[in-house]
């Protein structure tokens, strides 16, 4: 009985023994189990806040440098602006042209580097033709010269007074010289390559014969050697002038819009927009000049500030008013611009008068030579 008793409370504490393993080792799993679900959202965690503090030091770090490198550069800390490298002033220069406008649907351009004459259309086409000039230097030859120009003659069929040859479509533009064919091709192998002529414009008969159906008197000509300080664009649909102007209004205006470049004054006195008549163009033509010629850059205007103070702006007794102008000096030792750069506003005239317009307007080369008919 003791023995079964025994073996009883043995077998009793052997079941006890199990199921107190069988408890540790799900406590043991379940220990794992929680820690594993706390310990992968803590590294997502501590994932996710290094990548937003790396970049933050990252970008920091440059700002640094980058200071460091402007404070080194820039010892000086007084504030200054340069407005004339704000606006890039001498590319600015060197592009600035005198824009003329034609009302027309074309404009010739007659190319004397490249013996080529271009056809700008309205519509944006341009048709381009070989040439042949006048050969600079050559007996009883005239070379030919840049210039503003406009077609104040027109002949299908014109006998040359000077060599008593045939001129086909003839187109003067510049005193006794145009645009023209000739009898026969002989001459073709010289367009497009080189001067070969006593002054006019030799096309194909072809060429030309398409060119004079299409122009009229006042058409323009721009000749050039690709440095020109003029340039033709047509104007836009709807522009009018402001008032009809007269043959002595074109001239000061096309004086007093390149003067204002050539003068360094673009900003102070802008140029005029206005539509030119063709008709009024001088048969010797117009100057054009040389971009090489343009000021390296362009005068600024500035605003003079005055400064008023009071001593107690509720009793008038006791008011007294002082005034303060801002030197120039002041404008140049504070923001970079020199006086030859600047001026002040409101003190300039760009007055057009004679010897402006001859240095502007007039052709400088001249009226071309007159050689007698050949005998």
């Amino acid at each position: 009985m003791e023995e079964s008793s025994q073996n009883t409370e043995q077998h009793q504490l052997a079941e006890d023994i199990d199921v107190q393993v069988v408890n540790d080792e799900a406590n043991e799993h379940s220990g794992k189990g929680n820690a594993a679900s706390y310990l992968l959202p803590l590294l997502l965690c501590v994932f996710l806040f290094m990548g937003f503090a790396l970049e933050p030091v990252k970008s920091k770090k440059v700002s640094r440098q980058d200071l460091h490198e402007e404070v080194s550069e820039n010892s000086d800390k007084t504030p200054k602006v340069n407005f004339s490298a704000l606006l890039a002033a001498e590319e600015f220069s060197k592009n600035l042209r005198d824009t003329i406008y034609t009302a027309d649907n074309l404009w010739l351009e007659f190319r004397i580097d490249q013996q080529r004459v271009y056809v700008h259309y309205r519509d944006g086409r341009t048709i381009s033709y070989p040439v042949s000039s006048g050969i600079p230097g050559a007996h009883k030859s005239v070379d030919s010269r840049p210039g503003l120009f406009a077609i104040f003659h027109m002949n299908e069929a014109h006998k040359s007074s000077q060599f008593q040859s045939q001129l086909n479509y003839f187109m003067a533009f510049n005193m006794g010289v145009g645009f023209h064919g000739l009898p026969g091709t002989g001459y073709y192998v010289h367009l497009g390559v080189r001067p070969s002529s006593h002054g006019c414009i030799r096309m194909r008969n072809d060429d030309v014969k398409e060119l004079f159906r299409q122009c009229k008197i006042g058409t323009l000509v721009l000749s050039h050697k690709g440095h020109t300080n003029r340039t033709v664009a047509f104007a836009p649909e709807g522009f009018k002038n402001d008032a009809e102007y007269t043959k002595e209004d074109y001239i000061n205006m096309l004086a007093y819009n390149l003067g204002s470049i050539m003068e360094g004054k673009y900003f102070i006195t802008p140029p005029k927009r206005f539509i030119i008549d063709g008709t009024i163009i001088p048969k010797s033509g117009v100057n054009v000049l040389s971009t090489t010629n343009i000021p390296e850059k362009q005068m600024l205007p500035f605003a003079v500030a005055r400064f008023e103070t009071g001593s107690d702006m509720l009793d008038d007794s006791k008011f007294n008013s002082t005034s303060q102008v801002l030197e120039p000096g002041l404008v140049t030792e504070n923001f970079g611009v020199t006086e030859n750069d600047s001026i002040s506003t409101g003190t300039v005239q760009l007055a057009v008068g004679p010897e402006m317009i001859k240095k502007y307007v007039h052709n400088p080369l001249g009226i071309l030579p007159y050689f007698p008919p050949n005998r």
